[in-house]
Order: structure tokens, then C-alpha cells, then sequence
């Protein structure tokens, strides 16, 4: 569903007029200690509208986290660029501010309308769908941050707009990740089919309850395989619970917010139009033409009209003259094919093929009694369907039965092959991908080494906090660090364990 998000604003607007029309004739000495701008009563599905279109983000740190650190770090993005260095992540280069984007914008914009709708629906019991959707959309948003991040601002984020308390406490990963997976159980057990419903308001769902409980069990899907290294234990008592619940089980359940130009654009689109130069990268291009994969001719074009070329990561203009495999010229090499990425394409927070490999997962680990072939085999074809959802013609079902009688399930390396599918089929979903990616170690991938990088020429493990927040929060920032460790691309965060 497409909503403008400017007839939202203006919605907002006739709201907060309404209401100094009606209170400013009636004891207006009263008033003069309370807020001019807060809006009481604003309706609970214009609000949820608006944290759901919030919750993709913006060009601003899709562009130079998720795309710039996360996409090219696991070589699936590259560029020649270096000092613009568009995408740092593809030479490990310390343009720190790339790296503290997201931070900047989810605490100063995104992260205050999701706390405050979760609240404001708490106080009331006619709320209770409106709440419930609340609280799955604060764990969407805030998993994104902390997996990015580490140890982060949570149970005082936000208050700086709400409650003056401008200097937030860092919670430690560990008890972001217990809380968040309390908090989908609780959503999932609050969802009613018998209490109001937003309908149409609803931009993900249209008000499905059953599809937003699927969403809730697949969330802790997510959430409880992000612990199989620092706790098995836990990770698999969540897993089973999420699995119990009930995930999601077609592609119509993928959790999405659609896009249209001259209201919410899409930020992957906006990040493509804004930038040019970015290319897939050769070990992703590779890795499709090894399997003749059928999604290769619906990713790739070459703008020159030549054939697939993925474009080595850690090349400058120099290196890619001397040793780029199609020359020096960048019109030779695979860019994202444009209709994916346009200003109306859809944003996608987690797919029925993501729920699909996770199962899979969960059946080899002795998790879950499903087959994990039948699964892995579900998660490939969901994958290919996916792209159907970008407008583009998806693989047919002939294709799809060919690549994978030609890349069938291994049991004998089952962990690996589902981890690649799974980085396939999160291509231009970098938060994910980047963060399953630390987590499994597939695919396997070799790190470049440029001169002067910041790493040590391996992988980037975190994202850094701002400069800013020594300065002005520096006794948090630096408990979080003292819990953590150094601010550092290679420092890893609590659930990133070797």
C-alpha cells in the first residue's frame, strides 16, 4: 500500500490546529505550563502510518552505512572511489562519518516516534492491536541499530524529546536482545482479533493480525538465531518458542512498506540516484555465474552493453586500469539493475525466504523437526519470487527447478550452503545481510588489503559511535566501551563471538 507522506504532515498539522482551536478559548492561564506542541490526542493510526514509513530509514544512512559499510563489506557492492570513498566498506576506510549515520538519524528522528507511540497506546486498553503492532515495530527498528552499533541507548532512548533526558544511559547488548524478544512474545500473545483494528492505516498489513503475529514469530526467529554463538542455549529455547508460535509461511507475508515518487521514497533508490559509481561486486557477480543462477540476469546490467562483469572490491582508478578484468572503464561493469532500485521500489524488512533458511538452520542444528532440504529447497524459491515484488519478471518455475538440481542441498555442508542462499537472497537488504553475515561466516570471503586502511585489511565487525557523544555524553559512551571495547570497525559486539 502507498501512502504520501506529505498529506500525513499536513493531517498532522489540521490535528495540532484543531486542537489549540479548541483549548485556546477555555482557561488559557491554565495552559501556560504545558507543552504548546504536544498533540494528546493524535489518532493512533495516523501515528502508526508514520512510524511505519519512518522505519525504512533514509538516503542519509542507507547510503553511507547500510550500503557504504554493510553491502560492500560482504562484497556484494564495489567502487574505484577514494577520497569520496562512496562506499567505505569496500577498502575498510575510516570516513567515520559514514559510519556513525545510522546512529545520527534513528536517535534524532526515528527512535522518538516509535517510543512515543508505544507508550501513548499503553495507557490505553482500546489500544491494545495499536500497542501490540507498537512494540514489534520498536524491536524492527532498534535490532537494526544495536546489531549495528553494540551496546546502544535503549530504555532511556528517546526521552531527550519526551522527558528532557538528553543524556541516555547504554544498555549492554545482552539485555537489548532479552528485552526485545520478551517484548515480541508479549506482542504476539496481545494481538486481537476482536480489538479496534487500524485497517487501512496499517501500510505493512492493512490491519492483518495474523500476518503481524507471523511477523512477531519471525522477528524472534531472527533475534534467537542472532544468539547461537554467545548463548546455543537460549538461541534455541527462542527458536523453538518463535517456531511454536508461527512464522511466516508464503511470500505474502514478507513484512514491506511500499514506496511512491513525490511522497516516502524508497532510500535504496535514493541512494542509487544520488550515486552512480557503485557496482556489484565480482565476488557476488562470480558466485551467480558459477551457479547459473537465474537472478543474475535480473541483478546485473552492464551499461555498455557487454556481458556480466562484477567489479573486483579494493580497486582505485589506478589498479582498476592495470588490473581490472574489463579495463579501466566503469560502463563495462555490472551495476544494479536500475529497475530495482527507483524511487517507488519496495523497502523489505524481513522475507518469507529469510524465515525459510532460518528454518532450515534451526532443522540442522536439531532445533526444529522440519526437513531441512525441504526448507532450504522453500528458501531458494521464495528468494527467486522475491524480485516479483521490485516489478520485474521473477525466475520461472522451470529455471528455479534447474538451479537447484544443479546446486541441490549438501547435509554434509549444510551450515554453509544455506548461509550463501541466504546472503543471496538479502542483496538489497544490507542490515541483514551485513549482520547474518558476521554472524555465520558465509560466505566465506576474502578481505582486501588497501594501503592505509582501517582495519588491518579484514572484514569490518561494528559501526562507531559519534565523535559528538564524548563530548556531550561521555561518561555513557564510555561505560558502553568499557563493557564493549574499543570504538573500533573490528571490535565485535556481544553476540559476535568466534
Amino acid at each position: 500500500m502507498k501512502i504520501n507522506k506529505i498529506s500525513i504532515k499536513i493531517a498532522y498539522f489540521f490535528v495540532a490546529i484543531m486542537a489549540f482551536s479548541i483549548t485556546s478559548c477555555a482557561d488559557e492561564l491554565a495552559e501556560l505550563n504545558e507543552n504548546p506542541n504536544a498533540i494528546e490526542d493524535l489518532p493512533y493510526g495516523l501515528q502508526l502510518t508514520e512510524v511505519q514509513l519512518d522505519a525504512p530509514g533514509g538516503r542519509y544512512e542507507m547510503r553511507r552505512v547500510a550500503l557504504g559499510w554493510g553491502l560492500s563489506s560482504i562484497q556484494q557492492l564495489a567502487d574505484v572511489n577514494i577520497a569520496t570513498s562512496l562506499l567505505p566498506g569496500d577498502k575498510y576506510i575510516d570516513f567515520i562519518d559514514y559510519s556513525y549515520a545510522l546512529y545520527d538519524r534513528y536517535f534524532l528522528q526515528e527512535c522518538k516516534e516509535v517510543v512515543d507511540f508505544v507508550a501513548r497506546t499503553a495507557e490505553d486498553p482500546e489500544a491494545v492491536n495499536y500497542n501490540a503492532m507498537g512494540r514489534i515495530l520498536k524491536v524492527m527498528s532498534f535490532h537494526k541499530v544495536t546489531d549495528m552499533y553494540g551496546d546502544i541507548p535503549y530504555s532511556e532512548a528517546g526521552q531527550g524529546f519526551l522527558s528532557n533526558n538528553w543524556f541516555p544511559a547504554y544498555d549492554r547488548q545482552q539485555d537489548i536482545y532479552l528485552d526485545m524478544l520478551s517484548e515480541l512474545e508479549a506482542a504476539a500473545a496481545q494481538l486481537s482479533g476482536s480489538a479496534e483494528n487500524p485497517g487501512s492505516q496499517d501500510v505493512m498489513y492493512g490491519g492483518d493480525i495474523t500476518q503481524w503475529r507471523k511477523l512477531a514469530y519471525s522477528m524472534m526467529l531472527r533475534l534467537g538465531l542472532r544468539l547461537s554463538k554467545v548463548d546455543p542455549a537460549a538461541s534455541e529455547a527462542w527458536v523453538k518458542k518463535a517456531i511454536t508460535g508461527g512464522v511466516m509461511t508464503s511470500v505474502n507475508d514478507v513484512a514491506k512498506v511500499e514506496h511512491e515518487i513525490g511522497g516516502v521514497t524508497s532510500p535504496i533508490g535514493d541512494s542509487f540516484e544520488a550515486d552512480k559509481f557503485m557496482r556489484l561486486s565480482d565476488t557476488f557477480v562470480s558466485w551467480m555465474e558459477d551457479r547459473n543462477d537465474p537472478r543474475l540476469d535480473i541483478l546485473s546490467w552492464v551499461e555498455s552493453g557487454g556481458p556480466h562483469q562484477g567489479l573486483p572490491n579494493g580497486l582505485d582508478p589506478t589498479t582498476l586500469a592495470s588490473s581490472g578484468p574489463a579495463g579501466g572503464d566503469l560502463l563495462d561493469y555490472s551495476q544494479v539493475n536500475p529497475a530495482l532500485v527507483l524511487q517507488d521500489s519496495p523497502s523489505m524488512f524481513i522475507t518469507y525466504a529469510e524465515v525459510e533458511f532460518m528454518l532450515a538452520e534451526a532443522a540442522v542444528r536439531g532445533w526444529h523437526t522440519g526437513d531441512a532440504e525441504t526448507h532450504y529447497n522453500n528458501g531458494v524459491r521464495a528468494a527467486m519470487a522475491n524480485w516479483g515484488f521490485y516489478g520485474v519478471a521473477a525466475p520461472s518455475t522451470g529455471d528455479v527447478d534447474a538451479y537447484l538440481a544443479a546446486n541441490p542441498y549438501d547435509a554434509g555442508n549444510a551450515l554453509e550452503v544455506i548461509g550463501e542462499q541466504f546472503w543471496a537472497a538479502t542483496f538489497l537488504n544490507p542490515w541483514e545481510g551485513f549482520s547474518n553475515w558476521r554472524r555465520t561466516g558465509y560466505p566465506v570471503l576474502t578481505p582486501v588489503n588497501y594501503p592505509g586502511n582501517a582495519t588491518g585489511g579484514t572484514i569490518a565487525r561494528r559501526m562507531k559511535y559519534p565523535i559528538v557523544e564524548f563530548s556531550v555524553n561521555g561518561d555513557n559512551v564510555n561505560a558502553a566501551i568499557a563493557n564493549q571495547g574499543p570504538n573500533e570497525y573490528t571490535t565485535r559486539i556481544w553476540w559476535d563471538k568466534n
